[in-house]
């Protein structure tokens, strides 16, 4: 069966995992290796952002109908390939990107006013779109996009779009992205038209009718700087409906995932994980909190949507709050308020009730996404008590937060240990299993156990994310560990296989590295352990093999369909692999 791509990482619930892939198995790819076989390359800006979608069999503007590649740039253009090499296309440009003025900070040449290290040249289309096939006809294969677009005055503003992807034609005009409340202080907050829109669009149901869209957007991380915000669209009539903001009351809030989506249940419950915030500060001594009250900063929310004749609203149903970021220390070394609960999103299971959530601080948080538990800093709520997934798997203290001293190597731990985008998520023929690649280590498997919440290491691979800055005696490390996804035949033995893109050696939040695509057994175990006490997972093959470079996109996941690896780059291409003859 053909496999769809129309959102990242395959599904609502954001497990990471296509369970319809054939073609790809553990024997064939450490037998035979893969190659690259094409460069899908897209001439406006370099950086590719988004995660490419896919749909196979699609009629395209020639009438012919093609497997098609979706890749959306931060040039403002949506591109089109055939995954075969028989055509390509592209919409017009979606209004003018914005491209920001160079800042030239202190050790910090590149630094523009929204991008402290110049990474990024335009900046247009930064989040990964989502594909309605089921939309009313004429237009009904539909792919709905945000981006920045360049206005009278010289600054951004963020808008949706939607096209029509049989002809590569925008739909309409777009909507602007706006939204306001007054908070219990009687003071406006109001959505920034500056304010960044990384995490994935959420679409619900992915398929079916009378949809939903859900667009998260960042906040900001000190007091004074914007909220995070959830906005909705009804796909029917593309108008906006509703929105929420998570920190009214003060800052941040944010829900910025490192580039992975909110998530959502059968029920059409969206669930997210915001980052910190939610505090006044008037001197250093003068610090009010309002977490849990009116804010929800640090937290694991579900948000319930409700659209009746007389309008709709979206409002917060349950969270969880492990941490207060007031409750933190900042260093001249590291700051402890910055230890983002939402650079990862939540991970909903399809076969269970589980919410399985982490964050910077590279702890797993387990917990029945019926009953998150309305409570702060109260880890009784959770199924299983928090471990360490990004690194070596202890549990966490019983008392006490969790601030690392970080950058001396005599301590554990010595760097970052980050966990960005998301777990990977399969229940295959070894039972449920998770996956984790956090910052300066390596790809760690985990065992679940669904009745419990419990989560027991399995095993761990051998080679390092930013190694040579991981394994140097000074600073935190580089950034950001692996982005990973599976593919496997369903629950067959022998088929899965853990996909990852990662820095080799390189930070890539500070330069623009090179990095290197791995492909792991999902299940079977390397026979050479890394020690007597630690199992090895099995690499089965790397692009360095067959002599490929290129540098690395931050936050995107490799894509596997049909056969075929791939693997977008921040050289302005999507490269294609498959299996060596």
């Amino acid at each position: 069966m053909p496999t769809l791509v129309l959102t990242r990482s395959y599904d609502n619930g954001r497990t990471g995992s296509n369970l319809t892939e054939t073609t790809l198995t553990p024997a064939l790819v450490a037998s035979k290796g893969l190659q690259r076989v094409r460069s899908f390359h897209v001439p406006d800006d370099p950086r590719i952002e988004a995660q490419p979608l896919y749909v196979p069999g699609l009629q395209m503007p020639d009438g012919q109908k093609h497997d098609v590649l979706f890749v959306a740039s931060m040039g403002n253009t949506l591109w089109a390939f055939d995954v075969n090499g028989k055509g390509s296309w592209h919409t017009p440009q979606l209004g003018a990107p914005f491209e920001p003025p160079a800042t030239n900070k202190p050790g910090q040449h590149r630094s523009t006013g929204i991008d402290a290290w110049g990474i990024n040249i335009k900046w247009g289309i930064l989040s990964t779109p989502v594909i309605d096939l089921d939309a009313a006809a004429p237009h009904s294969r539909r792919m709905y996009l945000t981006n920045w677009m360049l206005q009278p005055n010289g600054q951004p503003a963020l808008f949706l779009h939607q096209i029509d992807i049989n002809r590569m034609q925008e739909i309409g005009q777009p909507k602007p992205i706006q939204a306001s409340m007054k908070n219990q202080q009687g003071r406006t907050v109001t959505l920034q038209p500056n304010q960044k829109q990384r995490a994935a669009l959420l679409l619900v149901p992915l398929r079916g009718h009378h949809k939903t869209l859900f667009i998260a957007t960042t906040g900001g991380e000190s007091p004074g700087a914007p909220h995070g915000w959830m906005v909705a669209f009804d796909v029917d009539t593309f108008t906006q409906t509703a929105a929420w903001v998570s920190t009214p009351s003060t800052f941040g809030g944010g829900m910025w995932h490192a580039s992975q989506g909110p998530a959502a249940d059968a029920e059409g419950n969206v669930y997210a994980i915001t980052g910190n915030g939610g505090y006044e500060q008037h001197h250093k001594n003068d610090i009010r909190d309002f977490n849990g009250t009116t804010d929800f900063a640090e937290a694991i929310v579900r948000l319930k949507y409700t659209h009746t004749g007389a309008g709709a609203t979206l409002t917060l149903d349950d969270w969880f709050i492990p941490f207060r970021d007031s409750d933190r220390k900042t260093d001249a070394n590291y700051d402890y308020r910055d230890q983002d609960l939402g650079s990862a999103a939540p991970v909903l299971p399809p076969d269970n009730t589980l919410l399985l959530g982490g964050g910077k601080d590279g702890l797993l948080y387990v917990l029945d996404r019926h009953h998150l538990g309305k409570v702060v800093d109260n880890l009784s709520v959770l199924k299983s008590p928090p471990i360490y997934v990004t690194y070596d798997g202890i549990g966490l203290p019983v008392s006490g937060n969790i601030d690392f001293l970080l950058g001396n190597p005599a301590l554990n731990p010595s760097k970052t240990h980050h966990l960005h985008g998301s777990p990977v998520y399969w229940n295959g023929s070894n039972g449920p299993m998770i996956f984790t690649w956090g910052e300066n280590e390596s790809l760690r498997a985990w065992k679940l156990n669904i009745a419990t919440g419990q989560v027991t290491f399995v095993g761990k691979g051998a080679e390092v994310a930013s190694a040579a800055l991981a394994n140097s005696p000074v600073g935190i490390g580089g950034m950001p560990g692996g982005m990973l996804s599976l593919s496997s035949n369903g629950t067959h033995p022998n088929t899965g296989i853990v996909w990852s893109l990662a820095p080799i050696d390189g930070d890539a939040n500070h330069d623009v590295v090179a990095g290197i695509a791995r492909a792991y057994d999902a299940t079977n175990l390397d026979p050479t352990p890394l020690d007597p006490e630690t199992p090895r997972l099995k690499l089965l093959w790397d692009s360095q093999r067959v002599g490929i470079t290129f540098n690395h996109s931050k936050f995107c996941t490799p894509v596997v369909a049909d056969g075929k690896l791939f693997v977008p780059t921040y050289d302005g291409t999507v490269d294609v692999y498959e299996l060596k003859p």
